[in-house]
């Protein structure tokens, strides 16, 4: 073999190895970015004169250029009156939400979030905010005339709140799959809707990387004021410390769910040891679950039940 061939067949070898190590998932310190580098949940709610609950969820996953590469956004409404009855999202309804017929555009909700999330995707979180509006039914709409407009003419006031606090609580991940879930369950009595909402992150192996749980529990206290913080949000301001059996607040046993829930298929967190508690599930006695969450489980589970049938 001649040297120029030695040279060219060297080259080619060490080319072959570049290639190789470059497609290398950084989990193994190669130099392949993740589709997702991070992930963010942000919720935001209203109540109504008319006692009735909005409670905007957005999911986003990040590029790592901080691009949106993975967007949800749906709402979880209350009736009026704040009856609940409704267990469905707005984008869950669908066609039963019937706005179509009021639309300019003829289109209904779902499909004017959905438009909403494909042309937020490939920007940044920072220049969805800069998106063009124009007033309108004492919110803010996109622009007539833009990009967005032609598929998006209802008040997306909340969704922009929303998309910003997804993205202040973004947290850094080594992703291939994000999901959300949410599961509406509605108090009669207190006239109130809660909403548990689940953000989960996967690997290539299908195993959590990455969770993030929190409960719109919105209502109107005794003296007029009304609750619109997260269960999360409000952490000791919950006020259930005293309560608990092991003396934890409502977001450190959502933490310690979360934290359960890391390194396992979401089949393995299907599969979590329980027992009957307070007419729900709750994590067994003994395990290592229940040594930092011992409240029910059932809404929690059947939240990354659907975020795991939503990954993608």
């Amino acid at each position: 073999m001649n040297k120029l061939v030695k040279v060219l067949a060297a080259s080619a070898l060490v080319a072959t190895v570049l290639v190789g190590c470059g497609k290398k998932d950084d989990t193994a310190g190669g130099s392949t970015a993740a589709k997702y580098a991070k992930v963010g949940l942000g919720i935001v709610s209203s109540l109504n004169d008319e006692g009735q609950v909005n409670t905007t969820m957005v999911a986003l996953g990040l590029d790592s250029a901080g691009k949106i590469n993975y967007i949800d956004v749906d709402v979880a409404q209350s009736t009026p009156g704040g009856e609940g009855e409704l267990d469905k999202t707005k984008k869950e309804r669908g066609a039963d939400y019937k706005m179509k017929d009021a639309s300019p555009i003829k289109k209904e909700w779902d499909e004017q979030a959905k438009a909403f999330e494909e042309w937020a995707k490939g920007k940044t979180p920072d220049e969805v905010a800069k998106v063009d509006t124009m007033d309108f039914h004492g919110g803010k709409a996109a622009k007539e005339g833009t990009d967005l407009a032609a598929g998006c003419t209802i008040t997306i006031d909340d969704f922009l709140a929303a998309v910003a606090k997804a993205n202040t609580n973004a947290k850094e991940v080594n992703a291939a799959k994000v999901g959300i879930g949410d599961v509406m369950s509605n108090d009669a009595e207190k006239k109130q809707l809660n909403t548990t909402v689940a953000l989960v992150a996967t690997d290539d192996a299908g195993k959590i990387v990455y969770s993030n749980l929190d409960v719109a529990q919105i209502y109107k206290k005794d003296d007029g004021t009304v609750v619109t913080d997260t269960k999360a949000e409000l952490k000791d301001k919950y006020a259930m410390k005293e309560a608990s059996p092991i003396k934890k607040e409502w977001n450190e046993q959502a933490v310690a769910f979360e934290n359960f829930a890391k390194d396992k298929t979401l089949d393995e967190v299907a599969k979590v040891d329980t027992m009957d508690y307070h007419g729900g599930k709750a994590a067994k006695e003994g395990t290592d679950l229940a040594a930092g969450c011992t409240i029910t489980i059932d809404d929690f589970l059947a939240a990354y039940a659907e975020a795991g049938a939503n990954l993608q």
